[in-house]
């Protein structure tokens, strides 16, 4: 039962130090490099985990030498008004395949002279500043340009030396399995084993995702046709036109008509007894207006 308990305890020490590994490995590579990033180099290609084993030596060297390699993501947006989308189109396709790169997505909208593309496609990192000079020379205007590297060297060298410590525990743990002698024993070894083993398959997609994306540039091109200005001639005299013109005018007007008509009529029962009064009371003031006044009687005169 002691024996368990220590085997258990010691298992535990050493999945606790494999975990600690990656942490301790940051400020490495921080230190290394002065507190900051350096600043990505332009046009530098991807670096394959062999060369920065090399560059870095074994687990005692730092964890970032200050002439490491850098390991770059770059990525480019464009949008280009050209003659033809689809014709352009079709010569991005042709130059992405020049260049040893592949084309990821297409999207198209619109037909015809009005047909806009977007072009997504990777090329390898060496050629990504190749790739957007010959893509730009297609443009007849460039309206947008947007270009980003994301600097993932710091992140490659702590996968690096986390993987090693978590290598480093498995093949430990394979020791203690192969010299337990007890079922229990094997069993929680085993269990620890698969746990750093799975840990260690992570690290390593990981570190494959990072040298995929850097040995590749990604860019998206927005393809879209120069707008064509509509040239209007000055029409002449046309008299068929002007009769039609007419007409309609005819016609709106005696709509306006009938829909007065309907809207006083539906108010008759307000407006006429309004108009009514209005007549009667205007003819009654007339009448007061016309009527002689009668001279007012002399006094009589004195004797």
């Amino acid at each position: 039962m002691k024996r368990a308990q220590l085997i258990a305890l010691l298992i535990f020490v050493l999945v606790l130090a494999a975990c600690g590994g990656s942490y301790a490995a940051a400020p490495s590579a921080r230190e290394a490099s002065g507190g900051e990033a350096a600043p990505p180099i332009a046009g530098a290609p991807a670096v394959p985990a062999t060369a920065l084993d090399q560059a870095n030596g074994d687990a005692k060297q730092p964890a970032a030498q200050p002439n490491t390699t850098r390991l770059v993501i770059k990525t480019a947006e464009l949008a280009l008004q050209v003659e033809s989308a689809r014709d352009a189109e079709a010569q991005v396709r042709a130059l992405v395949n020049q260049w040893g790169g592949y084309v990821v997505k297409v999207e198209t909208t619109g037909a015809d002279e009005q047909m806009a593309s977007r072009v997504t496609f990777r090329v390898p990192a060496e050629r990504f500043d190749d790739a957007l000079a010959g893509v730009q020379g297609l443009a007849k205007k460039l309206l947008s340009r947007t270009v980003s590297g994301d600097d993932v060297t710091e992140e490659f060298v702590d996968l690096e030396s986390r993987l090693r410590n978590l290598e480093a525990t498995r093949d430990r743990l394979l020791t203690f399995l192969a010299k337990a002698e007890q079922v229990e024993d094997a069993l929680k070894v085993n269990e620890s084993l698969s746990q750093i083993q799975g840990e260690i398959e992570q690290v390593k997609g990981r570190r494959q995702f990072l040298q995929q994306n850097a040995a590749l540039s990604t860019i998206s091109v927005y393809l879209s046709p120069v707008p064509v200005t509509a040239i209007l001639a000055e029409d002449g005299w046309q008299p068929i036109t002007v009769a039609r013109r007419a007409l309609r005018d005819l016609l709106e007007f005696g709509q306006g008509l009938a829909e007065v008509a309907i809207v006083l009529l539906v108010w008759i029962p307000v407006w006429l007894p309004l108009l009514v009064a209005s007549v009667w009371g205007w003819r009654r003031l007339r009448r007061l207006i016309r009527r002689p006044i009668a001279p007012k009687p002399s006094p009589p005169e004195a004797a």
